[in-house]
């Protein structure tokens, strides 16, 4: 037999009642319960649970829904009904996503419900949970009834008002109760009245719309006519803004004649702030005010069950701050937290209504949307968006482009500017998991995948993902190894002056014979060396190596040859370019006038004003400078004035239709026309038949490269080139 009901001693193990005619499901949720260190009653059928209900006043009750003798519904009811049963929490325990099962429950007093098949981790938690919500409440409630008990000894605001809603008394209250917020403004506190009621002559023998709001005055209104006619006290709570304060005020109401109703007002704004304050202890993350993680995974858990139901998609959003620990530890986790919060601000701003908009618990009670609904913070700097009903997946890719390109506008903090950039995973419903857990662990497996591809980033997971983020960051050591290990060689590809057929500059090409895998392609390792800043250091050995090599040739050939070297955008930016060039230059005694710097249009088009700077200080050195793959960009004859570059490289892709492509065949002569209309050399890439030679002869280009006049070779073999006139092939 079940222990009669006693008081609970501090310390004392919580006792749930399972009431289910299963005994599999008695036993597996004893079990359960067990684990979460709680004690349990077990009860065969609805009736045992409405007796051991009684005796035996458990923390909570977990009730399966088909029991013989009294269904979980009636049992639920009668539980309700009793002494003691109005406040315990009661869990059904419905079979499967049944949603008429859950209206019932919940209309029949359930707090809460689970379906079948159970989770069994996750109800312990939920189980617990509930608890201390309930706790939670219990103590609510004792501290109102304190309130109210102090309350009840200090005179409030009472009224005695006829069926019609005129006021046949009023008597102000001396303290305490701020009724009521009439058109005119009562006597604020430096008067030395009480602020917070209305003179009598301003509401003896007035309408109550007169005194109050119409919507509130309606509503009073009502319930005066239900309490006059079931004559039990009826009350109407409501909010009023007052002296720039939101108020809130119950007003109690009972019948005191045929026609007439005493009123009892008083200020329950500590009570409202004590509910708001638990649930958002519960619910709402302490530093930025959004939802917090529990919120977010009881949230994800619903739109799931919702989404199986109505065979809909939706996308997790997962977004992490990069470098957010730099932050914390140079300025300060004050700073950081401040972040923090700006950054829970700017997403509330960024994420639009129509973005999470999909239901009815999207909705405030005035019908506004709450943009933050689906908005969460889950720990740290990582926060999370759900974004349901997704039609197409460019819809969620959208939305953390939106996102991304939002954390890049910079912060203003303690009179600092900061700048931070984002990484956005985003995992798919149903494509890549049916369960919180995995959508939300393929979420951060694709946000990391986007740190790897170097920050800044939105990506999608995907079933390889986690053996490309291996073999990615495996390659990443290797290329870090790779200059200690002596792995990287260069190449050099000719460069032909149309006119005399002589060899008059090369181009070097960086080239990684890893250990293991042999030659990486340049398409694989330089964008990853360009994602991680290894570009830099490799540029840098790369520019010292070309000098040497092209300081050598000088002193073989005994004739000027202008080694090309490209700058990549990282280092192009890099403050101590300049620096790193005179240095190469002066180590190796290149003449400056022989290296040439070959810059992209995109790079020269980010941040004109500081490119313009750094390009003046490279001029001053006295390099050439030239631009690398032109027409595939801006291709802007603004910024060819303005940049003053000496030389342009037409890009591969028009020269490889040639002669065939009367199109390509236009852009290229107009190219070279417009270049040397600037006084600028034009040199042709991807020359790979005598016929394109010939063509490019005929327009007046000024230098060619490629397969045809010779492929990218080691320094020996070019050494013997410098050493003859070119012979073109198609002569021999």
């Amino acid at each position: 037999m079940p222990a009669p009901c006693s008081t609970k001693r501090a310390g004392q193990r919580g006792v749930v009642l399972v009431a289910d005619d299963d005994p599999v499901m008695r036993l597996l949720m004893l079990e359960m319960l067990e684990g979460v260190n709680l004690d349990a009653i077990e009860a065969e059928n609805g009736v045992q649970a409405v007796q051991f209900a009684r005796e035996c006043c458990p923390d909570l009750i977990l009730m399966d829904v088909e029991m013989p003798r009294m269904d979980g519904f009636a049992a639920c009811r009668a539980i309700r009904d009793s002494e003691n049963g109005a406040t315990v929490p009661i869990v059904m325990v419905t079979g499967g996503d049944d949603l008429e099962a859950v209206t019932n429950a919940y209309e029949a007093g359930a707090t809460d419900f689970v379906s079948k098949p159970i989770n069994w981790p996750i109800l312990g938690h939920r189980v617990l949970y509930v608890l201390r919500a309930s706790d939670a409440i219990v103590r609510l409630r004792i501290a109102d009834a304190q309130n109210r008990a102090v309350l009840a000894a200090i005179p409030d605001t009472f009224f005695r008002m006829n069926a019609g809603g005129v006021y046949l008394d009023y008597e102000p209250g001396r303290t305490g109760s701020r009724h009521t917020g009439a058109r005119r403004e009562p006597a604020g506190p430096e008067s030395g009245g009480p602020r917070d009621a209305f003179p009598a002559d301003e509401c003896v023998g007035k309408h109550v719309s007169e005194v109050l709001p119409r919507d509130i005055a309606e509503r009073m209104l009502e319930q005066v006519e239900v309490a006059l006619r079931i004559r039990q006290v009826r009350s109407v709570e409501y909010e009023l803004v007052r002296f720039g304060q939101a108020q809130h005020f119950e007003a109690r109401l009972v019948a005191t004649g045929p026609s007439e109703v005493l009123g009892l007002v008083r200020d329950i704004s500590e009570r409202k702030r004590a509910e708001d304050q638990i649930r958002r202890l519960a619910y709402c993350d302490s530093l930025t005010g959004i939802p917090n993680r529990q919120a977010f995974l009881e949230m994800l858990e619903r739109e799931l069950q919702r989404s199986k139901i109505g065979n809909k998609k939706f996308a997790v959003l997962f977004m992490d701050l990069d470098a957010f620990k730099r932050i914390n530890d140079t300025l300060g986790h004050d700073v950081g937290d401040q972040l923090l919060r700006q950054v829970s601000d700017r997403l509330r701003e960024t994420i639009r209504p129509s973005d999470l908009l999909s239901r009815g618990d999207t909705l405030t009670r005035d019908g506004e949307a709450r943009q933050d609904t689906n908005l969460a913070r889950l720990g740290g700097d990582e926060f999370t968006i759900l974004i349901p009903d997704l039609d197409r997946v460019e819809h969620a890719l959208n939305v953390a482009h939106r996102v991304k390109d939002a954390m890049r506008r910079s912060f203003l903090i303690e009179g600092n500017e900061i700048f931070v950039t984002a990484s956005i995973g985003i995992s798919l419903f149903p494509e890549d998991g049916d369960d919180c857990t995995s959508l939300l662990k393929y979420a951060d497996t694709a946000m990391y995948h986007a740190k790897n591809c170097g920050k800044n980033n939105a990506k999608l997971y995907s079933s390889s993902l986690t053996m490309q983020i291996m073999s990615h960051v495996k390659l990443e050591v290797g290329l870090r190894r790779a200059l200690q290990n002596d792995e990287l060689y260069l190449l050099y590809q000719p460069q032909l002056d149309v006119r005399s057929s002589e060899i008059v500059g090369v181009e070097a090409l960086v080239r990684w014979r890893h250990a293991e895998r042999g030659v990486v392609s340049p398409t694989e390792f330089i964008p990853l060396a360009e994602e991680t800043g290894l570009i830099v250091p490799i540029g840098e050995w790369v520019l010292r190596t070309a000098c040497s090599q092209a300081r050598a040739w000088q002193k073989l050939t005994r004739r000027p040859v202008r080694m090309a070297v490209n700058l990549s955008a990282k280092q192009f930016k890099d403050e101590n370019l300049s620096q790193i060039v005179l240095s190469a230059l002066h180590d190796t005694g290149l003449d400056p006038r022989l290296l040439e710097l070959e810059l992209t249009e995109g790079t020269l088009m980010d941040d004109a004003k500081a490119t313009l700077a750094t390009l003046e200080q490279l001029r001053g050195i006295g390099v050439y400078l030239s631009i690398d793959d032109f027409g595939t960009g801006y291709s802007s004859m603004n910024y060819l004035k303005r940049f003053d570059v000496r030389a342009l490289k037409i890009d591969r892709s028009f020269i490889s239709g040639l002669p065939q492509d009367s199109e390509n065949a236009a852009i290229t002569r107009a190219i070279i026309a417009m270049a040397h209309g600037l006084k600028m050399v034009v040199v042709a890439e991807g020359v790979e038949t005598g016929e394109q030679l010939v063509l490019l002869e005929e327009y007046g280009c000024d230098l060619v490269q490629g397969f045809y006049l010779g492929r990218p070779a080691p320094a020996d073999t070019v050494s013997g080139m410098l050493q003859q006139l070119w012979v073109p092939m198609a002569t021999k």
